[in-house]
């Protein structure tokens, strides 16, 4: 007898229930997967040199930990960034949001700091 298939459910238990907390973490794994991509593309074609230098450094795991770690951290980071501002709002609020897209002008009283009277400054 051959066991049922997983279902799609149980398959993705470690992806958060949440839409929004699902998207961020799909989008930081993809793009830290390109930054892991990036670093060893760098590393495969000797980019500006940095495989020969980290080569004849004498701490080259220090370097390389310091590559991997900021480009995973930057790709991960603009993946998700783009990912959220690709995010449109529910269909209940309009195409504008809560406003509606309209333009609502406020009044708004200027205060004067000290800082900006010229009879304060010294020379």
């Amino acid at each position: 007898m051959t066991p049922a298939p997983a279902s799609p459910t149980r398959r993705r238990h470690w992806l958060p229930r949440h839409p929004l907390a699902r998207l961020l973490v799909v989008n930081g794994f993809a793009g830290a997967g390109l930054g892991i991509l990036f670093v060893m593309a760098i590393l495969a074609f000797d980019i500006a040199g940095i495989r020969t230098l980290l080569a004849n450094g004498g701490e080259w795991i220090i370097g390389l930990a310091l590559l991997t770690v900021g480009s995973v951290t930057t790709f991960a980071s603009v993946a998700m960034g783009g990912a959220i501002m690709l995010v449109r709002s529910p269909p209940e609020l309009g195409p504008g949001g809560p406003g509606g897209g309209k333009l609502i002008p406020v009044r708004v009283r200027a205060q004067r700091s000290p800082s900006a009277n010229p009879r304060l400054w010294t020379d």
